[in-house]
């Protein structure tokens, strides 16, 4: 057991460098638009980029870690990310932006997300969403720490320096990371599922999938946002990137408690609370008129983001076939990058558009709402049919 707290330790710490990796656009948003002159929408869609090639990854390398020693996937996900910082730091145009922020998400986060996470749960196979809430607790730590260290690195050397410090950092901790991992031990899951068993189970993944989409539309619009929202309301650089850190902090302490809740009330269950409160605050956002307003609203969105963000991971282990927990996750994974991105890209058009964030978390909360619907459907559709499934297993 010592070990396998110390494999979900390792987890833990490097997805937490591979949700901070993403959520550095969000600092580097305003000084690439200053010095370039680049529309935020520009700059803001290499999170959306980023986002989908993610997921895409986190599909293929779902599938391979599945089939091969997880360490040799990470491997590759410790160093790509390092190496599109030390190559960030020379940018020029928008299509080295992009296509830098693909190729970290496609070989390297991909690499980390779905893999990591379905190790994690199978190392702690008695208490899966305890594993998982710990590991994107981890998330939520990077999210905020590594953004807010590349935010002080930027204001101290120029976004330049930032981007080469964050690289030669990645590299020299990821790399000793991943070495360590190996795999869990096999364990007896029982029968195969049956024909109509497994396709009740691809129906689930798809609603949920769908589900996840638009609950992501609704969280990467904060998310990515949220700093720049801060310095619209006067908020100084580093207190303005302090709302992304509270925000994260709210969200370590979310990911842990609806983990925990998971395994007692069901995933399920904890994916519609966490996502009722998700969509309504982040209506409220931009009627936030003071540092304190924001600064609460961020601590709350991080509590209730993050419980979403672990309920559907631990939903689509629940839901997966048989030896294919992380492809289950993966895909999971990448309409949850999907919505993501569009959820980040959306808040900068939008900005652009009305020159203010009210349409922008009004149409986040929209896309909350239709999540919170298929939900619904999803909860009806479990109860008569997958509990049986699930006896059926048993049997």
């Amino acid at each position: 057991m010592n070990f396998a707290w110390l494999m979900v330790a390792v987890c833990t710490a490097m997805v937490a460098m591979a949700f901070g990796a993403i959520g550095t656009v969000a600092v580097f948003l305003e000084p690439l638009a200053a010095e370039f002159g680049w529309p935020r929408a520009d700059v803001s869609a290499a999170y959306s980029v980023a986002t989908v090639a993610t997921g895409l990854g986190g599909i293929a390398m779902g599938y391979i870690a599945d089939r091969m020693p997880v360490r040799r996937v990470a491997l590759l996900g410790a160093l790509v990310p390092g190496l599109a910082f030390v190559f960030l730091s020379a940018l020029q145009t928008t299509r080295e932006l992009y296509v830098l922020y693909a190729l970290m998400g496609l070989a390297g986060i991909g690499a980390i997300m779905a893999p990591l996470n379905s190790l994690a749960s199978l190392w702690l196979a008695r208490n899966p969403g305890l594993a998982i809430g710990i590991v994107s607790a981890g998330g939520a730590v990077g999210q905020g720490l590594v953004p807010y260290f590349a935010r002080t690195v930027i204001v101290s050397e120029g976004w330049r320096q930032a981007y080469l410090t964050l690289g030669l950092l990645f590299i020299a901790v990821m790399l000793p990371l991943a070495l360590l991992l190996r795999d869990a031990p096999p364990r007896a899951f029982g029968i195969q599922a049956g024909n109509s068993i497994a396709q009740s189970r691809v129906k689930l993944l798809a609603l949920l999938s769908l589900a996840a989409a638009l609950c992501c539309v609704c969280m990467g619009t904060p998310l990515v946002h949220v700093v720049t929202l801060g310095s619209d309301r006067g908020l100084a650089g580093g207190d303005a990137a302090g709302l992304l850190a509270v925000l994260m902090i709210g969200g370590m302490a979310g990911r842990i408690l609806f983990g925990r809740l998971a395994d007692r009330v069901g995933s399920l269950q904890t994916y519609i609370a966490s996502s009722a409160g998700q969509t309504a605050l982040a209506f409220l956002f931009p009627y936030a008129v003071s540092g304190a307003q924001l600064y609460v609203l961020s601590a709350l969105f991080g509590l209730v983001f993050s419980g979403a963000m672990t309920s559907f991971l631990t939903c689509a282990r629940e839901y997966a076939p048989a030896g294919r927990t992380g492809v289950s996750i993966g895909v999971v994974m990448f309409f949850a990058w999907a919505g993501m991105a569009l959820g980040a890209w959306q808040g900068g058009v939008f900005y652009d558009l009305c020159g203010d964030y009210f349409t922008s978390f009004a149409n986040a909360s929209v896309a909350g709402v239709a999540n919170l619907l298929i939900l619904a459907l999803l909860l009806l559709y479990t109860r008569p049919r997958f509990q049986s499934n699930r006896l059926q297993e048993a049997t």
